[in-house]
C-alpha cells in the first residue's frame, strides 16, 4: 500500500521541481522519489569504497587473480 508524504516547497522550489520533472517527462512525486534514492545510492557506493580503502590501507585484504577465479568456475 502506498503511504502519502507531505513537504513544504517555497515557490522557487517548487519552479525549479516542476521544471525539472518536466525535462525528465516524470511528475513531481516520482522525481523526488527517484533523486531521493540515487542519493541513497550514492551515498552506500561511497561508503563500500571508503571500507575497501581502510581495509586495504590496514592490510586486511586478500586479493587474488581474476584468473583463478574463471579456473574454479571451469572458465
Amino acid at each position: 500500500m502506498a503511504r502519502t508524504l507531505t513537504i513544504s516547497l517555497n515557490d522557487i522550489e517548487e519552479d525549479v521541481l516542476d521544471k525539472v520533472a518536466l525535462v525528465r517527462g516524470i511528475g513531481k512525486s516520482s522525481l523526488l522519489k527517484q533523486l531521493a534514492f540515487e542519493r541513497l545510492e550514492d551515498e552506500y557506493d561511497l561508503q563500500v569504497i571508503v571500507n575497501y580503502e581502510q581495509k586495504k590501507a590496514n592490510g586486511e585484504l586478500t586479493t587474488r587473480p581474476i584468473e583463478d577465479l574463471w579456473s574454479e568456475l571451469g572458465l
